[in-house]
């Protein structure tokens, strides 16, 4: 009897989810999103989520507890009618876009250089015209206290960020010099940054008291001047311009725009740039120590003086540096609310007359003090598309003008 022999067929070896070259993939994958999970769950719960949370808030008439939906009311009762704030929009768009008109301008372009500029001039006469008609509109349709924070926080950011990179570029470059103890002085002028601001602030409130305060103390001991001719500091409204036209004997009634920063937000802002500058200052020294030594050779031996060294050197290859520290300072100053919030206890918070309140100390009056969480919302949102909208612009002007070697 024959035997047949059944031939086997081999069977097919399958590659499992985590082997072979793409199975190594996955798992080096799944082994980073493994170390990422935790932090991720992090960010998620303490801060994307109460970004959309703040926002759900912002769309509902929330006193203290949950109240109707009322979708953008909120928002347009802090910026007034849609018509207003459409022409205030449409104005920066067309202004915007005469700038980008104007950049499109090149020389070689001889036939239609002129026409372009005829039409970026055009299109930023149009955007002044609604920009100029809108914000007045918005502010009188709005609410007024907004927009007077608003501005608050412009004369705020304009006093400290300018004098911040200044004084701290000039004490980066005298520490820079080979004198003895500057590692010292370095730890000084940066200790201010690391000290807790309830505990500083409240120091410089009892340096700025009107009455018993170190500034006015030394006034009366060394000059003399009569108590009813001393400064109020944080008790002091009346604008510095306003100020000043009034010591000359210059009787007129600036409007509060025209005014100036009150001699309570300067006593706040002096606090600031006392804070810090010596931050700026370390890293601006962190700047200067990464430019070769070698270009200042070269540069002497050309003829170039100290000026020349500074400007054309210096300058240039510290602008990261000074693109970095404008960029945080800016939106430092937008979002600063400690140090002005103790400062200002000693005439009362928002006091005197609104005049150290800023976007965000309006915010915490709004939701702490009136218990308005979806009004209070609705403005934090405002603050950060104002926010948004000009580190965009930051990054495009100046970011343009960074060299990095």
């Amino acid at each position: 009897m024959a035997s047949h022999a059944v031939e086997s067929s081999p069977v097919e070896k399958r590659e499992g989810f985590f082997s072979g070259k793409k199975g190594r993939g996955r798992r080096e994958a799944l082994t980073a999103y493994t170390f990422l999970l935790p932090s991720f769950i992090v960010l998620l719960v303490f801060n994307i989520f109460p970004v959309f949370y703040a926002f759900y808030v912002s769309l509902h008439k929330w006193f203290i507890k949950q109240g109707a939906f009322v979708g953008i009311d909120n928002y347009l009762r802090l910026l007034g009618e849609p018509l207003d704030i459409l022409m205030f929009i449409a104005g920066a768009g067309l202004i915007i876009a005469a700038w980008f008109v104007w950049r499109s301008v090149r020389p070689e372009q001889s036939n239609t250089s002129w026409v372009l500029r005829l039409g970026a001039a055009i299109l930023l006469i149009l955007g002044g015209w609604l920009l100029l008609t809108g914000f007045p509109r918005m502010y009188a349709h709005g609410d007024e206290r907004l927009f007077k924070s608003l501005v608050v926080t412009i004369f705020y950011s304009m006093g400290t960020v300018p004098l911040q990179l200044i004084l701290g570029l000039s004490l980066a470059i005298l520490l820079f010099q080979k004198i003895k103890g500057k590692s010292l002085f370095r730890v000084i002028y940066f200790l201010p940054y690391i000290t807790p601001a309830v505990a500083s602030a409240a120091v410089w409130m009892a340096i700025f008291e009107p009455k018993r305060g170190l500034i006015n103390s030394t006034l009366v001991g060394l000059f003399g001047i009569a108590d009813e001719s001393l400064p109020q500091w944080l008790w002091e409204a009346t604008g510095i311009n306003q100020s000043v036209l009034n010591t000359i004997g210059i009787n007129v009634d600036l409007p509060w725009l025209l005014a100036g920063p009150s001699l309570a937000l300067i006593a706040v802002i002096i606090y600031n740039i006392w804070v810090f500058t010596g931050y700026n200052a370390v890293l601006f020294l962190a700047g200067l120590g990464g430019i070769p030594f070698e270009m200042y050779e070269a540069a002497k031996i050309d003829g170039a003086g100290r000026w020349a060294l500074f400007r054309h050197i210096t300058l240039p290859l510290l602008s990261p540096t000074t693109f970095f520290l404008t960029m945080v300072g800016i939106i430092g100053t937008f979002q600063a609310v400690n140090h002005i919030f103790v400062m200002t206890q000693v005439s009362g918070i928002t006091e005197p007359q609104f005049t150290t309140a800023t976007n965000t100390i309006y915010i915490w009056e709004r939701f702490r003090v009136a218990s308005r969480y979806g009004y209070a919302s609705a403005i934090a949102f405002i603050l950060f598309g104002i926010i948004l909208i000009l580190t965009r612009i930051q990054t495009k002007v100046q970011g343009e003008r960074v060299h990095y070697g």
